[in-house]
């Protein structure tokens, strides 16, 4: 009788840990990309696999599925500057440079953000307006490029500081971050 309370327990346990943990970092995240009067919908999983983050992505494009990954090193995911808008390719799976993140800031530029309200990726100096927003129990930051006007929400996550949506972006490519169901 003890065991199958334990068991019980147990399972509680396991299942309660499960739904916090998902709760913090959603599975799979639908970007939706519009360029040119075109969307794009990836859906991208993020995993940590040792001290990098490997980000799995996929389109249903013609019938048929799509994929490729981006690996970020564990510098780039320290201390990366520049944010890569380097194209996906079907079958591709890319491992960026320790100075490039995708789809997301580095840990060391989200202190900055945190510690004194500005940081500089790619070259481009931002300013935080608010954190309004939430989502998944996190704040959205809001920041400004000072010179030309881009605007990102950054999702408040120090584990995964994703890059949730992207505004008025001098290359034109804009993006939303979705949660799937």
């Amino acid at each position: 009788m003890k065991a199958k309370y334990l068991i019980t327990l147990l399972l509680l346990l396991v299942m309660g840990t499960g739904a916090a943990a998902q709760s913090a970092i959603p599975d799979t995240l639908l970007f939706v990309f519009k360029l040119h009067g075109q969307t794009r919908k990836y859906q991208m999983n993020f995993t940590q696999r040792k001290d990098s983050v490997v980000l799995d992505w996929r389109i249903l494009r013609n019938l048929r599925w799509q994929k490729g990954s981006y690996t970020l090193t564990p510098a780039a995911m320290e201390s990366g500057e520049v944010l890569s808008f380097l194209m996906p390719e079907d079958g591709r799976k890319v491992v960026l440079s320790d100075r490039e993140t995708a789809y997301l800031i580095s840990r060391k530029a989200y202190r900055q953000l945190k510690a004194n309200r500005r940081l500089a990726y790619n070259c481009t100096e931002y300013e935080w307006l608010d954190n309004n927003e939430h989502v998944s129990g996190h704040a959205l930051l809001h920041v400004r490029d000072v010179q030309e006007g881009a605007e990102m929400w950054i999702w408040d996550n120090p584990a995964l500081p994703l890059v949730w949506r992207m505004k008025e972006n001098p290359l034109e490519v804009n993006w939303e971050v979705q949660v799937l169901k």
